[in-house]
């Protein structure tokens, strides 16, 4: 028997005793994460335990404090802890394309980086003025004055030794050069060879004169070769004398620039780069009395400070809003020298979030993540391997940069933000992903109601409110935001969790409380504002029902019609959901192609919904093929309906107009129905219960309550049901009704008026009912099928153009 339910099972009332506070002033503000005790817990895991690959990816509803849960817990968990290392990049004296990084304590990276500024600034002071003191030049001239003294030796006997000989040692110009040249010396005038054959009188030298000058020549210029080679070893031997004279003068001078940098640094692991640094000062001590660019001939002195966590409290928490390539794991940034050539240097490396979250924790969003290009493959790969390469991504892309940084180790807890639907992708196609995040976090978007769940959903409100400086509600505001957190939970034994839509609510009843001068939100604030928002996104509702309103739309609210039942859909907008009755028509005709699903045949259902069709077809052939196959062509469809059509919480209503068309019975059109159905006829429950009452509500009320209409819903919905005051109002006043159901036949009843039917085995369903009238319809169709078949027709029934997959007579 269908129940009619009471205005008290249509709503779900907060019990009086449930808030004993007459305002929320008095409640204590929230300080701990509410409603979600499962997945607090397994964040606290994720984020404890220290193996490799336990990076923590959080899913659930948007609104649901995901955000708001992981920053405390980061912040409890960072405040305390020791700060990690800073990292600093700085040139690698031995293979200058591979800078080195160096890790220092926390802070003594801003100090190496100006103590090496003030090194740097120090000895270009006052290595010029040293190198140019003339005690330090007269210690160089002293260091090197024997050798000068063998050279001028040397090149004095060799002088001695060709004039001795007849020649003269004279120089010669050789285009832009000049070279020292050894000539014969004739008459007082040194003579190239080969003006000697003829003398100025005209007389010949003879030709014994003229070898012996050849020879002595040829000898001589040997010994000169020699004397250069001994001269340019001389030199070379001064020139390492004065080298290090230069650094026995100077050392004490680095020894105590780099001493003051160790001092400040004071950090061991900054040790092989200061050793390494006071041999490349010595090396380089041109770059001190030669004018340069600017800082330019200083840079390889200087310090690249990529992560200075001087500045923090605790370890790092960084939450990443855009997370690029560049903007996740660093680049090398790239300029243009005065040739029009791109050069870089390491002073041009920048750090990612991963570097500056290094040793702490980093926040991300999923669907930012997998937007960007590489950067999902470069945080699996850097998660997995625990290193960081910076590189640009233009080098990544166009070929390999000049510069290759040494790889920084990583150490960091990632937590993702995302949809389980990204989860549960990429956890079942991405075979590494189940490596680096083995940890999920699955936040309910629901929490039971209970007493201990109302009080908390109202000291989330009450800090809010303390944070946001917004009114305090009065008990009537309390009660009313209560109801409306289970009307979000959709179902009467749920709170939703999703206390930032809450939230938003409190905030525009608080606005429209203050806007009136009232001193605190009231019930009747919680519902203006929750009207208010309904009109800012209500126009695809309100042009809906314009359509309906107009005619446009046949939706029938009276009177009976055979083979017409009103079904209802529920439009879902994301920012808004609203219910809208359709009309769902079936006609019966001779043939074997059982039940046709039009929408099916149009390629506007989706799987769901063809599975309807199928256990609808299955409960047709269960009730009515126990004697005779059925033998019947059926069409179903959802009139006026122009778009995708998916899901089975109209199978029901299907079943009802098939009956009514078999049997000839005419439907109310003054009730609407909702509720799936399976193979033995038990109404199931669907989505969207109120929005779908409300609508089919809307279009009566617009045209006039007549006191007869109202709703059939699923039994399992019931607790679901918490609609609108106005709806209530109407029921109270037994305007319109909304009924229980929890099978076909008490549907069928109740929409006909006619019993559904009792089977006897001998005569089959009760005589007159709508079961029985299908029946007798059934088999008269069964045996015209079959005279046809035998060919006694004169006029066939015409084949069909489509044959469904699901024939209810092939099945049968």
């Amino acid at each position: 028997m269908v129940r009619e339910l009471a205005v008290d099972e249509l709503a779900w009332r907060c019990p009086d005793e449930w808030v004993p506070w007459q305002s929320s002033s008095e409640i204590e503000p929230a300080s701990s994460i509410v409603g979600q005790d499962r997945a607090v817990d397994a964040i606290a895991f994720g984020l404890a335990i220290g193996s490799i690959g336990y990076n923590v990816f959080v899913t659930g509803l948007s609104g649901t404090g995901r955000l708001t849960t992981i920053s405390r817990f980061l912040d409890q968990l960072a405040r305390d802890a020791e700060r990690p290392d800073d990292v600093c990049f700085v040139h690698n004296f031995r293979t200058p394309e591979e800078p080195s990084a160096l890790f220092l304590r926390a802070g003594a990276g801003r100090r190496f980086k100006l103590a090496m500024e003030g090194l740097v600034r120090e000895l270009s002071a006052n290595l010029p003025g040293i190198l140019g003191n003339k005690e330090f030049r007269r210690r160089l001239e002293k260091a090197v004055a024997d050798l000068q003294q063998r050279e001028r030796e040397l090149v004095e006997a060799f002088e001695k030794e060709v004039k001795e000989a007849g020649f003269s040692m004279v120089q010669v110009q050789a285009g832009p050069m000049t070279r020292p040249e050894i000539l014969p010396v004739v008459g007082d005038r040194p003579t190239p060879l080969e003006d000697l054959g003829k003398a100025a009188d005209g007389s010949a030298m003879p030709e014994g004169e003229l070898k012996r000058i050849a020879d002595s020549h040829s000898r001589l210029t040997d010994r000169l070769q020699d004397v250069f080679q001994d001269v340019a070893d001389l030199r070379r031997q001064g020139q390492q004398r004065l080298e290090q004279a230069r650094r026995d003068a100077l050392a004490p001078t680095f020894a105590d620039s780099v001493n003051q940098v160790r001092r400040a640094v004071d950090d061991p692991r900054v040790e092989p780069y200061l050793e390494a640094l006071r041999a490349d000062l010595t090396d380089h001590l041109e770059l001190f009395v030669t004018e340069g660019d600017g800082e330019e001939p200083f840079a390889r002195w200087r310090v690249n400070l990529v992560v200075d966590n001087a500045d923090l409290k605790g370890l790092p928490v960084v939450l990443e809003t855009e997370p690029t390539y560049t903007n996740l794991f660093g680049t090398i940034e790239r300029s243009i020298n005065t040739s029009g050539e791109v050069v870089s240097s390491f002073l041009k490396i920048r750090a990612g979030a991963l570097l500056r979250a290094n040793g702490g924790f980093l926040v991300l969003n999923a669907d930012d993540l997998l937007l960007e290009p590489r950067v999902w493959p470069g945080l699996k790969r850097a998660l997995k391997f625990r290193r960081v390469q910076i590189q640009s991504l233009e080098s990544l892309v166009l070929g390999a940069s000049a510069l290759k940084p040494e790889p920084v180790p990583l150490s960091v807890k990632v937590v993702v933000i995302g949809d389980r639907s990204i989860y549960d992708l990429l956890y079942r196609y991405d075979s590494d992903f189940s490596k680096v995040f083995k940890v999920l976090a699955d936040f309910d978007s629901v929490m039971p109601t209970t007493v201990g769940h109302a009080r908390d959903v109202l000291s989330v409100l009450r800090k809010v409110a303390a944070d946001e400086n917004l009114l305090p509600m009065d008990r009537s505001g309390m009660f009313a935001m209560l109801e409306e957190a289970v009307r979000m939970g959709r179902w009467h034994h749920r709170f939703s969790s999703r206390f930032s839509d809450l939230a938003d609510l409190q905030r525009e009843a608080s606005h429209l409380a203050r806007t009136a001068g009232r001193a605190q939100i009231t019930a009747a604030d919680v519902a203006a504002a929750q009207e208010a928002y309904e009109r800012r996104h209500g126009l695809s509702e309100d042009r809906t029902h314009d359509l309906i309103a107009d005619g446009t739309i046949v939706v029938d609210t009276e009177g009976a019609r055979v083979g017409q039942v009103n079904g209802l859909a529920v439009y879902d907008l994301g920012h808004h959901r609203f219910g809208k009755p359709t009309r769902i028509t079936a006609r019966v005709g001779l043939g074997r192609e059982g039940v046709v699903n039009i929408e099916r045949q149009a390629g506007l259902s989706g799987p769901t919904h063809d599975k309807g069709v199928s256990i609808l077809t299955g409960f047709l052939r269960g009730t009515f093929a126990r004697r005779v196959p059925l033998t019947m062509g059926c069409s179903i469809t959802f009139e006026q309906s122009y778009g995708g059509i998916d899901g089975d919480s109209a199978s029901s209503t299907e079943v009802y107009a098939i009956l009514s068309a078999v049997a000839g019975v005419a439907i109310r059109q003054d009730l609407a129905v909702t509720g799936s159905v399976d193979q033995y006829g038990q109404i199931q429950a669907i989505g969207g219960v109120n929005e779908k009452v409300e609508g089919f509500y809307r279009v009566c009320a617009s045209r006039g309550l007549t006191g007869t209409q109202g709703v059939m819903v699923p039994v399992a919905n019931v607790p679901d049901l918490h609609l609108g005051r106005e709806v209530l109002e109407a029921v109270r006043a037994c305007r319109f009704h909304v009924f229980e159901v929890a099978t076909i036949e008490q549907g069928i009843e109740l929409l006909t008026g006619v019993p559904a039917g009792e089977w006897d085995d001998q005569a089959g369903w009760s005589e007159g009912s709508v079961y029985g009238r299908c029946q007798h319809r059934l088999e008269e169709m069964a045996e015209l099928m079959r005279v046809a078949a035998r060919g006694t027709e004169s006029k066939p029934s015409e084949e069909p153009a489509h044959r469904a997959d699901d024939e209810v007579g092939e099945m049968a």
